[in-house]
């Protein structure tokens, strides 16, 4: 199984009208293909209108040519532009492979998500860790619906990692 994840940034002036044309977007997206997109909020620290939009699939051929209809859909393009009219900077593409065992229906119920990445070295579970496929050579993810345990936080102190705490919106 591969997460693929887009992160964009809604202009904090126009924050409200961004996030609901985010939603909107992948609504749309939802009841037209077969990509089940998720939409998140940043919700930690002074990261005012981050936005992740994520899907999950298990063959990436099948991802590429699902956004390849996508792009080929005629009602697409307005619901695009309008989000993209609210969204500042470039957008950011990550792609993960899962770990072994990971279910099918691992994501789904989840209210938020906390995400940390590092440098793949970095000591921590490392069974359970995402390794990249593209967009963050070198690196490793962990995602939980919960609170590390205080005893084995993966990047705490290391150079380079970044932690993310996600608020499903849509």
């Amino acid at each position: 199984m591969q997460l693929f994840q887009r992160r964009r940034w809604v202009d904090p002036g126009r924050l409200a009208e961004g996030l609901a044309a985010f939603v909107q977007q992948l609504v749309w997206i939802n009841e037209h293909t077969g990509l089940e997109m998720s939409a998140w909020r940043r919700t930690d620290g002074h990261h005012q209108g981050a936005i992740l939009a994520t899907t999950t699939y298990d063959d990436h051929g099948w991802f590429l040519a699902e956004v390849v209809r996508l792009q080929t859909l005629a009602d697409y393009g307005p619901i695009n532009e309008a989000t993209a009219a609210l969204t500042i900077g470039e957008d950011a593409f990550e792609r993960w492979d899962a770990p072994p065992d990971t279910p099918a229906d691992w994501l789904p119920g989840w209210s938020f998500l906390l995400q940390i990445t590092a440098p793949e070295e970095t000591p921590a579970w490392p069974s359970q860790g995402w390794t990249n496929a593209e967009g963050a050579d070198g690196r490793i993810t962990w995602l939980l619906d919960g609170e590390w345990p205080a005893d084995n936080r993966p990047a705490d102190g290391v150079s380079g990692a970044r932690q993310e705490r996600w608020t499903r919106i849509h």
